[in-house]
């Protein structure tokens, strides 16, 4: 006998996509171990019938996800989303502003938190968080 369940509990590590052709949508999901360092990227497809609330996920968002293991059309593993939840907000942004001048600001303003991949095409390739933080201050 064997069972065939996930359970997930991550960050939503980039817009979710729905795909017309097949009216599945797929969201990339970041978990981490208990020291926050060993990240696994788990891609989580649902079917049409909670798209919507799917689809309204913001990145670094922490969800629930509940369904099973299978292989899609390329052979790759994925999670089939039974039920997915949020869990928390997404994280802060700045307000939008019309910009003006270059590309240093000299006036002080928050940076986003977003998702980075460093190591890339490397063994050691990850996504990292990088927080949100002030920037443009007097030193």
């Amino acid at each position: 006998m064997s069972v065939n369940v996930v359970c997930l509990v991550g960050l939503v590590a980039v817009r979710p996509t729905w795909d017309q052709e097949s009216s599945l949508t797929s969201v990339l999901v970041v978990t981490a171990g208990g020291d926050g360092a060993f990240r696994e990227r788990h891609r989580v497809v649902v079917e049409r019938s909670f798209a919507g609330a799917v689809l309204a996920l913001g990145v670094g968002q922490q969800i629930f996800v509940t369904g099973t293991v299978q292989r899609d059309h390329r052979n790759r593993v994925i999670v089939v989303a039974r039920e997915l939840w949020p869990i928390g907000d997404v994280p802060g942004g700045t307000e939008p502003s019309a910009s003006v001048g270059t590309h240093a600001s000299p006036r002080e303003h928050q940076r986003a938190g977003h998702w980075r991949r460093v190591s890339i095409g490397g063994p050691r390739e990850r996504l990292v968080w990088v927080r949100t933080t002030t920037v443009g201050r007097d030193r």
